[in-house]
């Protein structure tokens, strides 16, 4: 009987340890569960967090951009506008000199009728021959007075024509697509946004050398700017050129146009474009 008893306590603590064995066991693995599950949350958040700073990062770049581009676009439209005010002020002085001019022409004529009725026949021919004379070399100081033509890339910069951002980018390696064509063409200039009416400036000191009206750019200026250099100018109206004329940059040479029916979804622009010895290059590095 006392064996027996042995026996069935031994069993019994047997049993007993190996409970108490299986509940640390899962004690200790609900304890690694509850501290993984902790650490993944604080992950999470540090993530968000993370998230969070970046995005609240980006927005203040973003704003800073936009505050670049407005100086910047503000500053353009200043420029413009002092170029503006010179252009109107040198045109003012240029028509008070044409006035003055016209009004000692118109003197010098009267002087010249009188000296004709008090003189004699020779002293006439005389006084009209001193006149002959003047004229030819005014005419001949007028022409020493056509300025030379010269443009380099690596020194000289190029006006904007128009105030306006770039609608459709300069493109002779590949294609681009067009909106109002529905294709993709190459694009041999810039076109830059404008608004109807609106003045169109020489974007360098040059000679106009073409004036023609094309299907595709409408009533289309071309200037020798020296140098082998060709500016030219589409989508314009009513112009203040004439072939051979002479402008300085800054000055006036058009208006904006309605579009050509080539560019009736991209609505009014300046087709503006820059050739050397006769191709195409890309105007946007020439231009301040």
């Amino acid at each position: 009987m006392t064996v027996k008893r042995k026996k069935k306590s031994t069993f019994t603590g047997g049993k007993s340890v190996t409970v108490a064995f299986s509940l640390c066991l899962l004690a200790v693995v609900a304890m690694i569960g509850m501290y993984t599950v902790g650490k993944s949350e604080q992950k999470e958040k540090e993530l968000q967090q993370k998230i969070a700073d970046a995005k609240e990062r980006q927005e203040e770049e973003r704003a800073r951009q936009e505050e670049v581009r407005k100086a910047q676009e503000e500053e353009q439209k200043q420029e413009m506008e002092e170029m503006r005010q010179e252009a109107a002020s040198a045109s003012a002085k240029r028509e008070k000199e044409t006035q003055t001019a016209d009004k000692t022409v118109e003197k010098n004529v009267i002087n010249e009728a009188e000296l004709e009725s008090e003189f004699q026949a020779e002293d006439a021919e005389i006084a009209e021959n001193v006149v002959i004379d003047e004229m030819e070399e005014a005419v001949s100081d007028a022409m020493a007075e056509e300025p030379t033509l010269s443009f380099s890339a690596e020194t000289d910069k190029l006006f904007w024509p128009i105030a306006g951002n770039v609608i459709l980018d300069y493109s002779m390696d590949k294609s681009i697509y067009f909106s109002t064509l529905n294709q993709y063409k190459y694009n041999p200039a810039v076109i830059i946004q404008g608004s109807l009416d609106a003045s169109v400036m020489c974007a360098a000191q040059g000679k106009v050398t073409s004036i023609e009206t094309l299907d595709e750019t409408g009533t289309t200026v071309t200037m020798d700017i020296g140098n082998g250099y060709e500016v030219i100018y589409g989508q314009l109206k009513e112009l203040t050129v004439k072939e051979g004329d002479y402008r300085k940059a800054g000055e006036t040479i058009g208006y904006v146009s309605e579009p050509t029916k080539y560019f009736a979804q991209e609505g009014c622009n300046v087709y503006f474009g820059v050739r050397k010895d006769g191709e195409s290059i890309d105007p946007m590095p020439l231009l301040q």
